[in-house]
């Protein structure tokens, strides 16, 4: 590798070696609704308040597009239909739509009680998807009142996933079972408006560095990308317009623990290197050293050597931020809502295997077209991790819910995925969202580039 970059040093004049001159982008920083106060955590709360919460927020907005889709005079078979403010007002054979949150019963979801009989609970989770091939899996609408039985084609052919608030329309069939022939969401979100005169910058976006010191090919991946982000190994006007990096999690993934010093030692020298070119904001992945429950909280400067332990100084924030997950960003206007992925891999495992169309051909388009679909749900849902607390683990809110969407972002990101791939997404109102999924760097050698005038991506490999 030593000789590698070298060749790499040899090659560069005394004028490539000045520092590339960045300009800087227009940062917005507000309230982070995603942090937690060290001091005011409180882990002793069950989860019901967080569901109420759900319920009484998204209830109010779902009703509202309802009452517009199936007003007073929406009629189903000659007959009038009726609202109903619970699940059990439910009544044989009337038409009817009632809102409420949906739950599913499958058969590999995660059970907590039996984790802990047969002594499995914390270990890994090497469930691929939670569905039942033989079709046992139930799709339920509950309230404060009780629950109710789907049924019907809608229930089949679209995604169902557990903690989503929906308005359903149909009649109950049998005792207990409600056929569904419509479905609601919530009524649209604000969003800001796009600035009428863009400021050009980019930033790049990385994900799965999965730093581990016994792979040195890896090793040399990251060298190489710390070697591009400085303009080391290109064109230094090319990348010289490339203002801020962010990495989207996973950003070490030591085999043992004895090798986590080696990990964060390696993981350090990238960013402080980095950093001497260009700002950094630094979000915690499933692999790394913060919470397991989502939101992860900010990584802290004592994993770190003295090289890097500056830049966590209050008046560095711009230079380097180490950042929750989720978060959001705003960067010359450009509202930008991300996560490290743990979120759409948990909603994919409710419904991947039942959907035709997930069937991955010799490309993967199949899976990542049902990745977005998630994503484009999320938006629709308004809420971005709508399986926590039920299969994703979430701190206990007891009057909040963060992961409920007040406003739509301008583009939503979600890292560690299989591919790169994107999607410009019209929602209701006529709002657009760009939506676009971050690879697994360690895997695929890929960065993404979002040029903030545009809104368009590229996708740059890092080959060795």
């Amino acid at each position: 590798m030593d000789s590698i970059l070298s060749r790499f040093n040899d090659s560069r004049t005394e004028e490539d070696s000045d520092p590339v001159k960045r300009e800087k982008l227009s940062i917005e920083s507000g309230t982070n609704p995603f942090f937690l106060k060290y001091e005011e955590r409180k882990y002793d709360g069950q989860y019901f308040a967080m569901y109420q919460y759900r319920l009484k927020v998204l209830r109010e907005r779902v009703t509202q597009s309802c009452e517009e889709k199936w007003d007073s005079h929406f009629e189903l078979n000659n007959r009038r239909i009726v609202k109903k403010n619970k699940v059990l007002d439910i009544q044989a054979n009337e038409p009817c739509w009632c809102v409420g949150t949906i739950y599913c019963e499958m058969r590999y979801k995660p059970n907590v009680l039996e984790e802990v009989v047969n002594d499995v609970y914390g270990a890994p989770d090497l469930v691929k998807s939670y569905t039942d091939a033989e079709g046992s899996d139930e799709i339920m609408l509950e309230d404060e009142s009780g629950r109710v039985l789907l049924v019907g084609d809608i229930v089949q052919s679209k995604p169902f996933i557990s903690g989503t608030v929906v308005g359903i329309l149909g009649m109950e069939a049998d005792a207990g079972a409600f056929q569904v022939l419509d479905i609601c969401y919530p009524y649209a979100l604000p969003q800001s408006k796009l600035p009428q005169n863009p400021t050009a910058g980019k930033i790049a976006l990385v994900s799965g560095l999965n730093i581990n010191t016994e792979n040195p090919k890896l090793s040399l991946k990251l060298q190489l990308l710390q070697e591009y982000l400085t303009g080391d190994l290109i064109d230094i006007d090319s990348v010289s317009k490339i203002n801020r990096l962010i990495v989207c999690g996973n950003s070490i993934n030591p085999t043992e623990a004895t090798a986590l010093g080696g990990c964060l030692k390696e993981l350090g020298t990238f960013l402080g290197n980095t950093l001497q070119s260009m700002p950094i904001d630094l979000m915690p992945g499933a692999n790394d050293l913060s919470d397991q429950s989502l939101p992860q909280q900010p990584l802290h400067k004592a994993l770190f050597e003295g090289t890097i332990k500056p830049f966590f100084k209050d008046i560095e924030n711009e230079l380097f931020s180490p950042t929750t997950n989720p978060v959001w960003f705003k960067f010359n206007g450009i509202e930008m809502l991300g996560t490290s992925g743990q979120n759409i891999d948990d909603i994919c495992k409710y419904i991947i295997p039942n959907l035709s169309t997930s069937e991955p051909d010799s490309s993967g388009e199949g899976d990542m077209n049902v990745r977005l679909n998630m994503m484009e749900g999320c938006l629709k849902w308004q809420n971005i991790a709508p399986t926590a607390p039920d299969t994703l683990w979430c701190y206990p809110y007891k009057s909040d819910d963060p992961f409920i969407l007040n406003k739509l972002p301008h583009v939503y990101f979600v890292g560690n995925q299989p591919a790169y791939m994107s999607r410009d997404v019209k929602l209701e109102g006529g709002l657009n969202v760009k939506i676009m999924t971050i690879p697994k760097f360690s895997e695929t050698g890929e960065i993404v580039i979002l040029d903030l005038k545009t809104l368009e991506a590229e996708v740059v490999t890092i080959q060795v």
